[in-house]
């Protein structure tokens, strides 16, 4: 540990950044970031992304922690600030989805990463060191996550400004490190948790008496996260009912992207093709939302975000609508499965 600490501590600048997930590795960078920063004058901001879209479980694990991490920091006397940043609020996932028509993200079209969590981060970045050009950022990366990162982080300074402490950790190094290692805020019993309720895969090993699996939280409408996480985190919260409400939501707006009767003839550069969602199709999904929002009692969209939508209805009701005669169609598609419209056909 003290080697990575120093390591830190020679590339620091007199502002830095770092990003904060919850996450396990960002948490291990976290730690030792803190402990570099500790007894000098540098100034540290701690970076969390909230995409208003986290599964609740999840959110709640967040901000109880960020509540730690901050009367920690108040009690320490060290230079250090936890951000919250958003998205732009014509760039929310509902915005985007029930306003402009967007469709579900796939592996092909991945648009929610960057307006979600990327942009916010780097907007606030960049209002920061629009001044000064000696800042670093830290991150959570490490090669063995994937292929792919493997390729693009090579070396720890893999760009200028930027550092990757735990690049050649492997998941149990951060495991070890989490199970071993004082936590300055409290302890890592709630992280524990998070992965064992969301993931039936064990990483670290059951010789240790500990077996978590190697979760990625993200989205609960995301069409790239299991269907098992949402039933897994109903089952060891108690909370069956509400994460099946989000489940079959998640379903229908998945399945329906691909139905032709809810899309568009003209995409929105004026070309033939499929195009964003119908209104009338935005409308529904709206009016189920706020069904899904009634039966969990948790707040899935903001008053702002429906004026907004509201709005891009208005924008796009003469073009990306459907004509009264096609109506029958549309519905047909949508309620193919019976009242709840949940059931595919």
């Amino acid at each position: 540990m003290n080697d990575l600490v120093d390591q830190i501590r020679r590339q620091m600048g007199a502002i830095n950044f770092v990003s904060y997930s919850g996450g396990k590795d960002s948490t291990v960078v976290l730690q030792h970031v803190l402990a570099a920063i500790q007894g000098t004058d540098a100034k540290l901001y701690i970076v969390t992304s909230d995409t208003r879209m986290e599964i609740p479980y999840f959110q709640g694990y967040v901000d109880a922690v960020k509540g730690r991490i901050k009367a920690y920091i108040g009690q320490s006397g060290m230079n250090a600030e936890l951000v919250t940043v958003y998205p732009k609020l014509e760039h929310t996932f509902w915005v985007s989805v029930l306003g402009m028509g967007y469709p579900a993200a796939h592996m092909g079209f991945r648009w929610c990463t960057g307006r979600l969590k990327i942009d916010p981060i780097t907007r606030f970045t960049n209002s920061v060191i629009k001044k000064s050009k000696d800042y670093m950022v830290f991150v959570g990366v490490r090669s063995a996550e994937s292929e792919l990162r493997a390729r693009i982080y090579q070396k720890k300074d893999y760009k200028a400004n930027h550092y990757a402490p735990i690049l050649d950790w492997s998941a149990h190094d951060v495991w070890e490190y989490l199970l071993t290692e004082s936590c300055p805020w409290g302890d890592h019993t709630d992280l524990l948790n998070v992965y064992k309720y969301s993931s039936d895969e064990c990483v670290y090993g059951e010789a240790q008496g500990v077996c978590v699996g190697n979760a990625r939280y993200g989205c609960w409408a995301c069409p790239l996260q299991k269907n098992s996480q949402l039933d897994m985190l109903g089952f060891h919260t108690g909370e069956v009912e509400r994460y099946r409400q989000l489940k079959h939501f998640k379903n229908h707006l998945v399945g329906m992207a691909n139905r032709t009767a809810c899309r568009s003839r003209i995409r929105r550069n004026g070309s033939e093709g499929a195009g964003p969602f119908l209104v009338g199709y935005r409308r529904y999904l709206l009016q189920r939302l706020k069904r899904v929002e009634k039966a969990t009692s948790w707040r899935l969209i903001t008053p702002e975000e429906i004026d907004c939508i509201k709005r891009h209805w208005r924008i796009d009701a003469n073009i990306h609508n459907v004509p009264d005669q096609t109506q029958p169609l549309l519905w047909g598609a949508i309620k193919s499965g019976g009242e709840n419209g949940y059931r595919l056909s």
